[in-house]
């Protein structure tokens, strides 16, 4: 069995608290290790969380075959944790938490020792966590600042470079909140992170005693961190750090850096130290998480409709798929279960934590639902590296893995009626989900990319759409068209005149052939009685598609079909309002379910 597949999905909380759990996935050892060395990986914050996710496991598995003990974590009211990132007093309960974790793996563990790895913002916890007297001796601090200002002042410059809605009005947030990516930090939260100063942390009398700070790909280690760790006798190594970048990559071109991993694994492994007490006191975490307990699924909700939340594991041939299922525990139980897929290669949280949040609250309603990893993502088994061909996400073996999941759903005892629900090109797999599979009877779907993908498609798109429009080199240059989608299209412009009556022909057989399978597409659907559901942001070339190709003119043909438009042209649905809109849709979709209506009623 390979380390991934021994890793395992469980919930720490404290006795007698219901509502308040969070999420981790424990690593065991792997190979034989005279002394336990645990480690706990706290992650940063928002995007970078989303990205890094992927590089995170991949650390971890290697790790725990290395000896280590590993666990990673969801803070509280992020990622599959309970709670949400706007809650009162995240800063303080983020760092009880790492506190926490880290006595629940040194007891549980039988760890005579343990190391934290903080990322960026989450470097900041570990060490508030550490001056608060967390168990941690040793720590792995990359890119982390010395000052949470600084965190939060690198968190408004990337929200400036997020583009403003379709209506010209910017992303604006509530007085004092924080926020980009599509992620939010409440006023109180801003607040406290700001006045976070390493400098002004007690270390000397913690149990810290060695420290390895990495670099950000050739920005060197902040030396305010630096020179206040020395100064609390604190063993200090520093090195690069390369790779940070490409772990923070978009979640399908992300990639783990390897060669850190490797230089962090040799830091901890010559960090053997005597068998004396650490130099602090016995740790006391203040909070109501100090008893912790690790259980396999929570239980949380509202007194007249409780619901359990647990894991849910796939066998397929090339390992397992992973998902979080959330079952009603009282009260009705509705007669479809909703399916939440990833939003192309970012995990089931779906984008910007959407998935959770709905499926929790549909849960509550009666609905049973599973948040989905396919193959390669999130804490699926297989190669994440091959989605950084954009095809690769659209094939019928990931339509496939999904009704695989139904199946397992059904031989659960769940009820044999599906609604799948996915963004970008898990909306693509929601609709192939109903069209291939009868007992699917709705597909709800967000900025599809695509309905049918061809090799040429999104080269074609640019020609039409005029790659050197203003509009485009912004989205270049700001990340949203990836530069190996770009490539093609300057191979193409390059060509001689000639050539371009040829790709017009090209381009229009493609669209025709696209446009008549749709077509026939639908009218299945139709004819089949199954609901679906469209919804638009602004600027999309599938909804222009539909417009240019008179299907919006013509929808009494397809009265099982209904359209949604919402504010905004982020395609990820990063402003807020526009995420509201996304929410408020599927809501509506949901209640138009329960009734029996149509969605197009």
């Amino acid at each position: 069995m390979s380390a991934h597949a021994e890793a395992r999905a469980i919930y720490l909380r404290g006795r007698g608290d219901v509502d308040e759990a969070m999420f981790a996935f424990f690593h065991p050892a792997g190979g034989d290790s005279s002394r336990c060395h645990g480690v706990v990986i706290c992650p940063p914050f928002g995007w970078d969380e989303v990205c890094s996710y992927r590089a995170r496991r991949d650390w971890a598995a290697q790790l725990a075959a290395a000896g280590h003990p590993t666990l990673r974590i969801d803070l509280p009211g992020t990622g599959d944790s309970t709670g949400e990132a706007d809650d009162p007093g995240r800063v303080d309960v983020w760092s009880t938490a790492v506190a926490n974790t880290a006595q629940w793996l040194r007891d549980s563990g039988g760890c005579e020792r343990v190391a934290a790895i903080g990322i960026g913002s989450g470097g900041l916890i570990v060490l508030r966590a550490i001056a608060d007297g967390a168990s941690i001796e040793e720590a792995v601090l990359w890119a982390v600042p010395s000052r949470g200002g600084a965190f939060l002042r690198e968190l408004r410059v990337f929200a400036q470079f997020e583009e403003p809605d379709q209506d010209g009005k910017e992303n604006l947030l509530p007085d004092g909140y924080a926020g980009a990516g599509g992620f939010v930090l409440s006023a109180e939260s801003t607040e406290a992170l700001q006045a976070l100063d390493v400098s002004e942390l007690e270390l000397s009398s913690s149990h810290l005693r060695r420290t390895l700070l990495l670099g950000r790909d050739g920005i060197a280690v902040d030396d305010v961190l630096r020179t206040h760790l020395e100064s609390a006798a604190v063993e200090v190594s520093t090195a690069e750090g390369s790779g940070y970048g490409a772990m923070m990559a978009k979640p399908h071109l992300a990639r783990s850096p390897r060669s850190v991993f490797e230089s962090v694994l040799e830091w901890l492994e010559q960090g053997a130290f005597s068998e004396a007490s650490p130099r602090g006191g016995e740790v006391a975490p203040q909070s109501r998480l100090e008893s912790i307990d690790c259980v396999q699924g929570i239980e949380l909700g509202s007194q007249e409709q409780r619901i359990k939340e647990s894991e849910l594991v796939i066998q397929r041939s090339h390992g397992r798929l992973f998902g979080i299922l959330a079952e009603p525990l009282d009260g009705p139980t509705q007669d479809f279960c909703a399916v939440f897929l990833n939003a192309g290669a970012i995990r089931r949280i779906g984008p910007n934590r959407m998935w959770v949040q709905i499926a929790r609250r549909w849960a509550v309603r009666g609905v049973p639902t599973l948040r989905l990893d396919l193959e390669g993502i999130g804490d699926a088994d297989g190669d994440a590296e091959r989605f950084d061909t954009l095809a690769e996400l659209y094939v019928p073996e990931l339509v496939e893995q999904v009704r695989a999941a139904l199946d397992v759903l059904e031989a659960r005892g769940l009820p044999r009626r599906y609604v799948l629900i996915g963004l970008c090109s898990g909306a693509y797999w929601s609709f192939h989900g109903a069209l291939c599979d009868q007992r699917v009877s709705a597909a709800l779907m967000l900025n599809p990319r695509a309905i049918f993908w061809s090799p040429s498609l999104e080269t074609m798109r640019g020609l039409r759409r005029g790659v050197l429009r203003t509009s485009a080199w912004w989205r270049l240059r700001h990340g949203e068209i990836p530069l190996a989608e770009v490539v093609p299209l300057f191979r193409y412009a390059r060509g001689t005149l000639l050539e371009v009556p040829r790709l017009v022909v090209a381009s229009w057989r493609t669209r025709r052939m696209g446009a008549n399978a749709l077509d026939l597409a639908l009218d299945r659907l139709r004819d089949s009685g199954k609901r679906i559901l469209f919804v638009f942001s602004g600027n999309e070339p599938l909804h222009e598609e539909f417009q240019s190709e008179g299907r919006l003119d013509h929808a009494d043909r397809w009265p099982n079909v209904d359209f949604s438009f919402i504010p905004g042209t982020d395609h990820t649905l990063r402003p807020i309002r526009s995420q509201h809109a996304a929410r408020e849709a599927l809501d509506r979709a949901l209640e138009q379910l329960l009734s029996g209506d149509d969605l197009a009623d």
